[in-house]
């Protein structure tokens, strides 16, 4: 039996030991493979493993998977595949104990965090208070000029610095370090002189401590002015573990694939029945690439609105 997508590779060459053997060929693994498949693959083998290896004098029980034709029980399981499966199986062990530890630190965050985070919140009211400051100069804007000071045209010069066409208030639906910036920019323009007569002449001294205080809020929210801690603890990259579940499970199937031989009797029918989980997988990945095409409409019922159909 032969595992698809086999690639022959180069021989590695210079002095020899046993980590220089040559790589004669890789298994290429599905690309779409994800963990949950690689534990469901595991615990699959494991039950063949386990109903194939039946030490002597030990009686066959009712509910054990039944062997096909071929494959007869063996005392211990070969060398050959059982130090990579036991390599494997203990690989998969620790990507599946770091997915656990690491899910049940998130689910604990997230009950201790109540429904909104600082973030969240400070988002939140930063916006609303852009939103009353926005229209506060809007309306000072709107003022016709009259003679008094200061004139509605520096209202409007100061619109035209925080709320400039085609975006307005857009900035404030940016992604956290977009809008981070946008806001500095105008914070920047706010904070001179000029812009403080417009704040002070037009009564806008409540709308401007009001955003000056949520833009700091946001910014320490959002580590900009200083270290949000993580808020879970210890490790949340598992792709050391996911890799090396990889390629434990890449040199599993090669070697249990290479265990068959016309002269080693009933290794290929152990082969085929060792390795057809991993087909099936295979070939399930496989189907949920394929493109699902629409169904052509039966040429017999005619569409809805054509003649005689009412």
């Amino acid at each position: 039996m032969s595992i698809p997508s086999v690639s022959i590779g180069s021989i590695l060459s210079g002095g020899f030991r046993v980590s220089d053997a040559p790589i004669l060929s890789t298994l290429a693994l599905p690309p779409d493979l994800v963990a949950d498949d690689v534990f469901g693959f595991r615990d699959q083998l494991g039950a063949r493993i386990a109903a194939v290896v039946r030490p002597k004098g030990r009686k066959r029980e009712g509910d054990e998977l039944a062997l096909p034709d071929g494959v007869e029980p063996l005392s211990t399981v070969p060398p050959h595949i059982g130090l990579p499966w036991k390599r494997f199986d203990g690989a998969v062990t620790e990507l599946q104990g770091f997915r656990q530890s690491r899910a049940s630190a998130q689910a604990d965050e997230v009950h201790t965090a109540g429904d909104e985070s600082e973030q969240d919140t400070a988002n939140a009211h930063c916006d609303d208070r852009w939103r009353a400051f926005e229209a506060w100069n809007k309306g000072a804007a709107g003022l016709a000029e009259d003679g008094e000071a200061p004139a509605p045209s520096e209202a409007r010069w100061l619109y035209g610095q925080m709320f400039p066409a085609p975006d307005g208030l857009r900035f404030i639906t940016r992604r956290p370090r977009v809008q981070w910036s946008a806001m500095g920019q105008r914070m920047t323009v706010l904070y001179e002189d000029r812009a403080q007569a417009v704040i002070a002449g037009f009564g806008g001294k409540r709308h401007w401590e009001q955003l000056a205080e949520s833009h700091g809020r946001f910014g320490k929210a959002f580590g900009f002015t200083g270290v949000v801690p993580d808020g879970i603890g210890g490790p949340t990259d598992g792709r050391p573990q996911w890799i090396a579940a990889r390629d434990a499970l890449r040199t599993l199937l090669q070697k249990i694939e290479t265990y068959a031989d016309p002269e080693i009797a009933g290794s290929q029918a152990l082969v085929a029945f060792l390795l057809r989980p991993y087909v099936e997988m295979a070939d399930d990945l496989a189907r949920s690439r394929r493109p699902v095409r629409a169904k052509k409409p039966d040429p017999a019922v005619p569409p809805t609105g054509a003649p005689g159909t009412g």
